[in-house]
């Protein structure tokens, strides 16, 4: 990668990153990042496959509308995921990971074209690599708790992938409902506002801390609202959902 480059990595994040944070790591959190951006500008595009959107409020989809291929990449590049594979939930993830015996379970093939399946899929493979890679890259990156890592990081590739299957549900955008994040960030990228959308991308920072905080147990409250929202996707439907139908 020539310095041009990396210096354009490090002006656009709101603060060095941490060594950890390898340019490669970044670019692929960018690009997947990307992905998802222009995930959520399909399902505008098409309501029959609209799943991410409902979690936004009406003025965050507005805001959406505006945002052209430039602002898009803009908000892609923040040191995070913009979007959560709930691993918040730790008694979830450790019942997820157990492996399965049956190997028609581990492999069996779906045939569905439905776009979050796929994407999710690649998404909790990377976060595989991650967590096998760097425990501190996990927390900054995914808001992977420590006590979720390690247990993460052992399990097959074939049960990821089996998780992936079963729970494309688990998939949604992070802090749809924070009116300083996602408005700010659609807001900001179009207007071209370089040093506030860095502030709003910090913001994001902030926000992975206190969401590992409280899947740590430190905050009970924060926990709580947590575990009120996963409870909503289930009583939706969307955790059980295989690849755009409910079992």
């Amino acid at each position: 990668m020539s310095k041009l480059a990396k210096d354009s990595i490090k002006d656009d994040l709101p603060f060095s990153a941490p060594p950890v944070l390898t340019d490669a790591i970044l670019h692929r959190i960018h690009d997947l990042n990307l992905d998802y951006l222009r995930l959520l500008s399909r399902e505008q595009a098409d309501s029959s496959c609209s799943a991410q959107l409902p979690h936004f409020p009406p003025k965050s989809l507005e805001l959406l509308t505006r945002c052209d291929e430039t602002a898009l990449q803009k908000i892609a590049r923040v040191p995070y995921t913009l979007y959560s594979l709930g691993f918040e939930n730790l008694k979830f993830w450790q019942a997820a990971c157990d492996v399965r015996d049956e190997l028609a379970s581990r492999y069996c093939v779906n045939s569905s074209v439905w776009v979050q399946g796929p994407f999710f899929e690649v998404a909790l493979l990377l976060a595989w690599h991650i967590a096998n890679s760097s425990r501190l890259a996990a927390r900054v990156l995914l808001a992977m708790p420590d006590a979720l890592v390690e247990l993460f990081a052992k399990t097959p590739l074939s049960q990821v992938r089996r998780i992936a299957i079963d729970y494309p549900g688990l998939l949604m955008p992070r802090w749809p409902t924070n009116p300083g994040f996602w408005p700010e960030l659609m807001r900001l990228a179009t207007q071209n506002d370089r040093i506030r959308l860095n502030n709003v991308k910090l913001l994001g920072t902030q926000l992975i801390a206190a969401q590992l905080q409280a899947a740590e147990g430190l905050d009970a409250r924060v926990l709580n609202a947590h575990r009120l929202q996963y409870a909503a996707r289930v009583r939706s439907g969307k955790i059980r959902m295989k690849l755009g139908t409910t079992s």
